[in-house]
């Protein structure tokens, strides 16, 4: 059981140490005294190096709608290789996979992929630029945009640098960050109508574009309130302003993404993960106006996006056969099991008498140290308390002694083959887990 120091996972740990800063190639995973190595995975299981078997409630931060080994994906992706892995034409499944985008998502009329999520918004940011001919950007504060400095901007600040609440700081994420890159990014409260149309009315002539992640993750999935996101699709058809929807997590709400569900649609969107099947990628879609800046065929060429792996054949079938098995239906029953979870952990977190929540909205659920939703950034901060990534670190390490696998931040995301049994299993041990962190609740 973790933590073992004779297990393979500390020995991997180790031995990454040595030809690895961090011991991990990936920051968001971190948790101590080291991290655990994952060997398989079979529908919503995965088993790790030492054999340990977890339910996985992170699947690699909602990449694996799936689980593991879906036939369809596997079938898909085995022919493909068997054909061609990639090569400098465009192919079929490119075509296939963008008409189905357009299809589905109601600000989408073309698409371009990329590798990433990060990347479909530094692309999406670019085209912004090229078709308003302005270079500000506005970012709701606290916001995930991906690991791109401009957006990095104003993520996780604290009440030491993050200023005023009617004109929120744009406070660096990386050490370096040119103070000239971060005078380019107006940053707004999060819900807060008032304050947000003030400061972007008064850089309206300079700003290509406003970004947000409708239902974002940092607040444990409180989606903006519809009257809001109405107010900023009003304020750029006004001005001229690009309006990017953040999409990469939140497009698994419905299926239409996030956008269908609240009725508000953006003149771009970023999209990444589940439009993957498990496989690296991201896209920019949106309106053929706002799309217009890398049109090459049309006439001058405004944005250049190319990439050496952008829209491989095989990121290409899986993703297709990821999307085509999305029915309306199956996003249904992912809600439906997003509520089973939600209402189950919480009465276990009502019997033990802690100060929690299970928040979240369809497939995406969020563990949270306090009883009422937060609407802002500052307010999940403020509720949260002193010690909050300590505490939930804590419970992280009790869950996976659990057998539940879930994001270091409390985060639990659902898969299409998890059952209601499977869903009553974890909430038994996240029963379990919760009355030992109810019980020592400074434990280290």
């Amino acid at each position: 059981m973790f933590p073992d120091p004779k297990s393979k996972s500390a020995d991997l740990f180790a031995r990454a140490a040595a030809v690895m800063p961090g011991a991990n190639t990936r920051h968001m995973i971190t948790f101590g005294p080291y991290i655990v190595y994952g060997e398989r995975g079979e529908g919503c299981r995965l088993t790790d190096v030492d054999g340990e078997v977890y339910l996985d409630w992170v699947n690699n931060f909602s990449t694996q709608i799936h689980g593991y080994g879906f036939p369809p994906i596997l079938e898909a992706v085995r022919a493909q290789v068997e054909k061609m892995i990639c090569c400098i034409l465009p192919s079929e499944p490119e075509v296939e996979l963008a008409e189905l985008l357009v299809e589905r998502i109601p600000g989408v009329e073309q698409v371009r992929f990329t590798n990433s999520g990060t990347e479909a918004m530094m692309v999406a940011i670019k085209g912004a630029r090229g078709v308003t001919g302005r270079s500000m950007i506005a970012k709701a504060e606290g916001g995930y945009h991906g690991q791109y400095d401009l957006v990095e901007a104003s993520f996780l600040p604290t009440p030491d640098n993050w200023g005023p609440e009617d004109r929120p700081a744009a406070p660096p994420f990386a050490r370096g960050t040119p103070q000239s890159l971060l005078d380019q990014v107006v940053v707004y409260p999060f819900n807060d109508t008032e304050r947000t149309l003030a400061l972007l009315e008064a850089h309206a002539h300079e700003l290509a574009c406003v970004v947000i992640d409708p239902i974002p993750a940092r607040l444990g999935f409180s989606p903006a309130r519809v009257d809001y996101l109405q107010a900023l699709r009003d304020f750029c058809t006004r001005h001229g302003v690009i309006l990017i929807f953040d999409e990469v997590f939140c497009n698994r709400a419905g299926f239409h993404g996030a956008q269908g569900r609240l009725g508000v649609t953006p003149d771009l969107t970023v999209m990444g993960k589940i439009i993957g099947g498990g496989f690296p990628i991201g896209a920019v879609g949106g309106r053929r106006e706002a799309m217009s800046a890398f049109d090459n065929l049309a006439g001058p060429l405004k944005v250049s996006h190319s990439g050496t792996f952008t829209a491989n054949p095989v990121s290409m079938v899986a993703g297709l056969a990821s999307m085509r098995h999305l029915k309306p239906e199956v996003f249904e029953r992912l809600e439906r099991q997003g509520q089973r979870l939600r209402a189950g952990i919480t009465g276990k977190v009502d019997a033990l008498g802690l100060d929690m929540r299970a928040n979240g909205l369809a497939s995406m659920t969020s563990l949270q140290f306090f009883r009422e939703p937060a609407s802002s950034y500052r307010e999940f901060h403020r509720k949260s308390g002193e010690g909050y990534l300590q505490r939930m670190q804590q419970l992280h390490r009790l869950m996976l002694q659990e057998g539940v696998l879930m994001a270091t931040r409390g985060m639990m995301i659902g898969s299409t083959p998890m059952t209601d049994a499977d869903i009553d299993e974890t909430v038994e041990r996240t029963g379990r887990a919760l009355a030992r962190f109810a019980e020592v609740p400074a434990a280290a």
